[in-house]
């Protein structure tokens, strides 16, 4: 049911609660969105609070209250928290790299260290289980984003199967790999030269790299720098592309990535434009694409934090037509669609082929919404949000009414 008018006048009022990191770049830009319709600042409840015990969602989630639930990252205590919480559950795959409570006790802050992802992923999983857990017994109110679909969006190989279920087109998996060994192997079984390897619970191109070999030659690119240290081989994220031709240092990182398990696609080829490849971040609100980045790139990783460009969406649906251009939108609104009807929002990665008509989706970004500065119809991304939320909240696909 719609609000009515006289509700909607009333409708930024809301209360909001907002479970993310305090003082970060994330909640500084909602608080701010927030403020400009006119509501109160959100109440901030941290993981780090959640997870220890010092916040409890039903004495706070109040009814009607609006809840989102945002990004852990870029906070050392929030990221230590969530990887002592993936060392106390348990792992029902068990093969990967852990850490146990002491070592993390000990753990110092370092620059760009990629820390047991796999471990990292579990603990995020498990508190958005007991996010769940809290709001199943909160006063009826509104989800912004389901805690099941953040889950399975930082789970690529699960994702990935999601999307191939929903009839979605997706890069072809290569299957699980273990080892450079078994990554060789399977790239001959499947007769493909060209792959992206990425961790499978990484983000913002964490992880990540595009990796070809004509059986003699190998080129890796990578922003993974290793640092080897008392004997172990320690992984590092950073701005600077890297290119390894060596085998042997390829294989090393190849197989420090599988520790941590790693997800293997057949390298998409991507449309170029402006001299540049490119591929499209489009975010969607309310099964709407509305926010639309062009990244453009001279190397595989398209990503902006790494200072590539930005293109015009513009002269690209130019390029491509009407028609081809609303279809490139329409797979993207048909994916949250079909694959994540209970989240409100996604920021969806879709690469477009060189003859720009075939297009692939290559990740669904849960926080994906981090895009300061871009407009649709004059809202940024987190306004369009909380124009929905706010206006007309029974349309949030992951509404909850208390037990």
């Amino acid at each position: 049911m719609w609000l009515s008018a006289s509700e909607r006048g009333h409708a930024h009022a809301r209360r909001v609660v907002l479970i993310g990191v305090p003082n970060s770049r994330r909640t500084e830009l909602f608080q701010a969105a927030l403020a400009r319709s006119g509501a109160p600042a959100a109440q901030v409840v941290s993981y780090t609070d959640l997870l220890g015990g010092r916040a409890f969602l039903p004495d706070i989630v109040l009814p009607g209250t609006l809840v989102r639930i945002d990004s852990p990252g870029k906070d050392f205590e929030t990221e230590l928290a969530l990887l002592k919480a993936g060392a106390d559950a348990e792992d029902e795959e068990g093969c990967y790299a852990r850490a146990a409570r002491d070592a993390l006790d000990a753990l110092k802050f370092e620059r760009g260290r990629i820390h047991w992802p796999r471990q990292w992923y579990v603990g995020l999983r498990q508190t958005l289980r007991l996010i769940e857990k809290h709001l199943l017994s909160s006063h009826a109110h509104y989800l912004m984003n389901s805690p099941a679909d953040i889950a399975l969006m930082f789970d690529k190989p699960a994702c990935h199967r999601r999307l191939c279920e929903s009839g979605v087109p997706v890069p072809k998996c290569l299957g699980a790999v273990g080892s450079f060994d078994e990554l060789r192997e399977a790239m001959r079984e499947q007769g493909c030269a060209r792959v992206f390897v990425k961790l499978a619970h990484g983000s913002s191109a964490s992880g990540v790299v595009a990796y070809q070999t004509d059986g003699v030659r190998h080129s890796a690119t990578t922003t993974v720098e290793m640092v080897r240290r008392g004997g172990e081989t320690l992984l590092y994220n950073s701005r600077r592309i890297r290119v390894q031709r060596d085998a042997r240092e390829i294989a090393v990182l190849i197989d420090e990535l599988c520790r941590h398990r790693a997800h293997v696609e057949r390298w998409f080829p991507k449309a170029g434009i402006e001299g540049r490849t490119f591929d499209l971040r489009v975010m969607v609100i309310a099964g709407r694409a509305k926010h639309t980045v062009v990244r453009l790139s001279r190397h595989p990783l398209t990503n902006l934090h790494l200072l590539n460009g930005r293109g015009s969406p513009e002269r690209v649906a130019s390029r491509m037509g009407e028609a081809e251009w609303a279809n490139c939108l329409h797979t993207c609104e048909r994916m949250m669609k079909v694959a994540f009807p209970r989240s409100l929002y996604a920021g969806i990665d879709l690469a477009v082929a060189p003859d720009f008509r075939a297009r692939s989706v290559l990740e669904v970004n849960a926080f994906g919404d981090l895009l300061p500065g871009v407009l649709h119809e004059g809202l940024d991304t987190y306004a369009a949000e909380l124009s929905v939320a706010g206006l007309a909240p029974e349309r949030l696909p992951a509404a909850i009414e208390a037990r």
